[in-house]
């Protein structure tokens, strides 16, 4: 590395600031960042270079090349040569930093970029290509490092089968977002999908659903260990890490009906898909039977040998006792093991696998469930009923990745959880002391594929909003910036066009009023909201019904706009809300908007089946990120 990079680290260090809405694209923004005049041109004679004798930088110099091809049409040299000297290039060098930093220097000779380990040199590489406009990149310094080490994806491969193809292709834009975890959710009531190979009737038959539903094939199926070490290996090149979830002592019935003599009943049992089937199934792994130890052991042996990161998730989550309350053998377990109830049961079963993980040099992380009846020694906790789960883990020395339903579940509507909301979430609760902080590994969206079950469907549910815990995980607090970030959301649209990601095209939402069982009855009668202070101009009005409990659903036949309690405008069909919606949606027109006026929503409407119907009105708009 030059004197100069040295130097520059220094400058960088002392002078820079946080960055805020600067002009550029970046997501996730950088720790530290100085613009300067002037710009780097890429053209037919610009090259790559990286000392041959440090493999540091060899995945990153050839993906960076790959993509600029792309990107440019331009055919850029490797050489495994440096001259610090040379200009038009675009130097990698070591420097001693943490392991995801680096840092990024462009002038308008050359670029050059200091970094200690493959991550680094690779999200450099990845700046270069979000920097990357008609084939400049700005001059510019930047020194980067993510806040949280543990920056994560969860996608659900086992209610929903999804394919090698997709998974990569998620890989490759979480790896442009710099996000670094990849928890792939294998096994469920729906469906076993990784081969093992002591047990092949896991996926021969635990993999399908049964004929009598209909399932696509597409929906079903399985992972060779061949096809995962690819994927694993494919990851790791991306400084992505593959987490594998094996579900126990509870989600567990794609295994019971292959073996369901390590059930408490004996069965038999057999899979279905996730809404032609009970929620949560009673039948779980029986806690008191040697024979399930000894098969989750085997099963976990051959889990570890094709993922090589440090942690491997047990799931723990909504296992009912049902089962071992009435089973002899759970019951002789607890009695055995002194323990007080079902609870302490469940806490035994998690202890165990951790210890025989621990010996294999992995640790276990489940969701928060794992806290009831004790936490096993080293265990770490994904917080996902809220974040009071992660508080108390880390309040005892566990570590913690906060993955709350309030703003990182990604397979609840935009209406519940926008791109707004996610980029809203802190992962370090005010609650813990700066020792306890410490334990907060970082924070993971999670996807699961019971309802959006086609890959453009579980796209849309993913992106933008995925960007947001992106930025999260990786950017400094203070760095927070919606409106900003929205106007970034926008200039990566193209980026996630070209990746062939059908994203969600998303709207705002204002409240206009409420219906009750007090306010509608059977018959078609009008109910009336003041729209006043949702109506600012003349133009278009998007006015959408949505039904939110009861027992009956919302009939709506016309909908109409007033001024003063004039007839502005109108819209005549006949729609409805409830647990299927069918043409929900109104259109309203203002020619001529007037200050000071009152203007109202009258809508007939009549609660269909009785009158326990309970919902909202919406005036809708879908966000134009090219305004931004």
């Amino acid at each position: 590395m030059t004197k100069k990079n040295i130097l520059l680290l220094l400058l960088l260090s002392i002078t820079c600031t946080g960055v805020a809405a600067t002009g550029l694209n970046l997501i996730p923004q950088p720790q530290r960042l100085k613009i300067n005049n002037g710009h780097f041109q890429i053209d037919e004679k610009t090259v790559i270079c990286y000392d041959e004798d440090d493999k540091t930088f060899k995945y990153a110099a050839s993906y960076l090349a790959a993509e600029l091809k792309k990107k440019t049409g331009l055919t850029i040299e490797v050489k495994t040569a440096i001259d610090p000297d040379s200009t038009n290039s675009i130097l990698f060098g070591l420097e001693r930093h943490a392991e995801e930093r680096y840092i990024l220097s462009v002038s308008s000779d050359h670029i050059e970029v200091a970094a200690f380990t493959p991550q680094g040199a690779f999200y450099a590489a990845v700046t270069i290509l979000q920097l990357l406009e008609n084939k400049t990149i700005p001059c510019l310094e930047i020194a980067d490092w993510p806040r949280f080490e543990w920056r994560g994806l969860m996608l659900d491969c086992s209610r929903t089968f999804q394919s090698v193809d997709y998974i990569k292709k998620t890989i490759d834009l979480m790896a442009f977002y710099k996000m670094n975890v990849l928890h792939l959710h294998l096994t469920d009531d729906q469906g076993w999908r990784i081969e093992i190979k002591k047990y092949p009737e896991l996926t021969q038959k635990g993999a399908t659903f049964p004929e009598k539903y209909g399932e696509p094939e597409r929906h079903q199926g399985y992972y060779t260990q061949q096809q995962m070490k690819e994927l694993v290996e494919y990851a790791a090149l991306r400084n992505i890490r593959i987490i594998p979830e094996i579900e126990m002592p509870g989600h567990s019935l794609a295994v019971l009906s292959c073996r369901p003599e390590l059930s408490c009943t004996g069965g038999p049992f057999e899979i279905f898909p996730f809404f032609k089937g009970p929620g949560i199934t009673s039948d779980i792994y029986c806690a008191g039977n040697e024979a399930t130890f000894t098969f989750l052991e085997d099963v976990l042996s051959e889990v570890f040998d094709l993922f090589p990161s440090e942690f491997v998730h047990i799931g723990g989550d909504e296992a009912p006792k049902s089962r071992w309350k009435s089973c002899s053998k759970c019951q002789t377990r607890i009695k055995n093991e002194g323990l007080k109830d079902e609870h302490e049961l469940q806490s035994y079963f998690i202890k165990r696998i951790e210890r025989f993980a621990n010996s294999k040099g992995k640790r276990i992380i489940g969701w928060d469930e794992i806290l009831e009846g004790g936490l096993a020694p080293n265990a770490a906790v994904m917080s996902w009923r809220g974040i009071n789960g992660g508080i108390a883990a880390a309040r005892t020395g566990h570590d913690v990745v906060m993955s709350p339903t309030s703003h990182c579940y990604f397979d609840y509507t935009y209406k519940a959880i926008n791109t707004q909301r996610a980029y809203s979430f802190e992962p370090v609760p005010d609650a813990l002391n700066p020792d306890q902080q410490k334990h907060i590994l970082g924070l993971q969206a999670n996807f699961w594929s019971h309802i959006d079950r086609e890959e453009n469907l579980v796209d849309r549910q993913l992106w933008p909003r995925l960007l947001a815990i992106a930025e999260r995980g990786w950017s400094s607090k203070e760095t927070r910036n919606f409106d900003d970030f929205q106007r970034r959301v926008g200039n990566n649209l193209k980026h996630l066009r070209d990746s062939n990601v059908t994203y969600k095209k998303e709207v705002t939402y204002q409240t206009v009023g409420q219906w009750t069982p007090d306010t509608v009855t059977e018959k078609y009668a009008p109910i009336t909201f003041d729209a006043t202070a949702h109506i600012q101009k003349a133009g278009d009005y998007h006015l959408r019904f949505e039904y939110t409990s009861g027992a009956c659903r919302l009939g709506i036949e016309r909908v109409e706009l007033l001024m003063d309690g004039e007839l502005e405008s109108y819209d005549v069909h006949r729609g409805v809300t409830g647990a299927r919606n069918e043409n929900n949606d109104y259109h309203l027109k203002l020619g001529q908007f007037r200050p000071g006026r009152k203007y109202q929503i009258r809508a007939f409407v009549r609660s269909e089946g009785g009158t326990d119907s309970n919902g909202s009105i919406f005036f809708i708009s879908e966000v134009n990120y090219d305004k931004l």
